[in-house]
């Protein structure tokens, strides 16, 4: 493009004032009047527009020079509010951690401000406010991002879950193979669960983490090997069941033990090495039913607890 401008103009010229050739998308391009006295850039240069721009162009200069630019100065401290949201966030993750490791209960009663019980939750963070400003200011503002809510300790707990999944996954796949055990119990909603321990080896060591609750939608052999045990939960995680499985532990249901139809047997179909074992802990408790049968006041005792157990929940 055969023009020219003024950089002074066009960055720094005031929005009301009239605009000029020189910072238009045009720019200037009539060179036989450039140099004239009467005209070009000898009475651009004289006009109170760019006089105006120039002082502007060089006081943001010398504003960069000594680094307080509002940009510059906005800049720090969006860094320094972001930095003090992760600190602050890092805080309530650690304290929901705690918690968690305790196995304590996150939520009081009464989490008023005049309660003096708000739950453990609360309590450990108002004590860590006492030695950290910044935890202080946040739980103490008028402003609603305090994330001391239930939904936002679901969420961490969640956060905090997955990264423990992550890692026990990383080291099944270190150890490559492993093996699978699983029981269904019932929750608070009667809705059946199914829980999911992986044994493996790893680092000198046999060992056993449990991986995940599934909601059982069917409880036959099918339902519980394609929908959660192959597809929904080693699939998902990426674990090479059909070539590493290599031993399967339940209870002796015949659902789950069954040589033909049970799902030991299904999952031998795709997973060969995947020998069954019936899990030694439910040979434990068979032997523990008998043997207290065998004992009246025993017998007496946990069906008195049977039946408070019903009566309570029913309740």
């Amino acid at each position: 493009m055969d023009s020219t401008y003024c950089h002074a103009c066009r960055h720094f010229s005031s929005p009301s004032s009239a605009g000029s050739v020189f910072d238009s998308p045009c720019g200037f391009r009539n060179w036989k009047k450039a140099t004239e006295r009467g005209g070009g850039f000898s009475v651009h240069a004289k006009s109170e527009r760019h006089k105006d721009s120039m002082i502007a162009w060089r006081d943001y200069q010398r504003a960069v020079k000594a680094n307080t630019t509002l940009a510059n100065i906005l800049d720090k401290e969006h860094s320094k509010k972001v930095k003090e949201n992760r600190e602050y966030i890092r805080t309530i993750g650690e304290v929901i951690l705690l918690t968690a490791r305790q196995n304590i209960a996150q939520r009081g009663h009464n989490e008023s401000e005049e309660s003096n019980n708000k739950g453990n939750f609360r309590e450990i963070l108002e004590m860590v406010a006492n030695h950290d400003p910044a935890v202080k200011r946040r739980l103490t503002s008028i402003h609603n991002a305090k994330y001391t809510s239930k939904i936002v300790q679901n969420e961490v707990l969640g956060c905090l879950a997955e990264m423990v999944r992550s890692e026990i996954i990383e080291e099944v796949k270190r150890s490559q193979y492993f093996s699978i055990m699983a029981d269904e119990t019932k929750d608070v909603s009667k809705q059946e669960q199914i829980s999911f321990i992986l044994r493996y080896y790893y680092d000198g060591a046999i060992k056993e983490s449990f991986l995940h609750f599934e909601s059982a939608e069917r409880l036959d052999a099918v339902g519980l090997t394609e929908k959660i045990v192959i597809v929904n939960l080693l699939g998902r995680h990426g674990l090479d069941y059909k070539n590493n499985l290599i031993g399967q532990a339940y209870d002796g249901a015949a659902v789950m033990s069954g040589k033909h139809s049970g799902v030991q047997a299904k999952i031998k179909e795709t997973a060969p090495f995947a020998f069954y074992i019936h899990c030694s802990a439910h040979c434990l408790n068979l032997v523990l039913v008998d043997s207290i049968k065998a004992v009246p006041e025993a017998e007496e005792c946990f069906a008195l607890l049977q039946s408070l157990y019903v009566f309570t929940s029913g309740s």
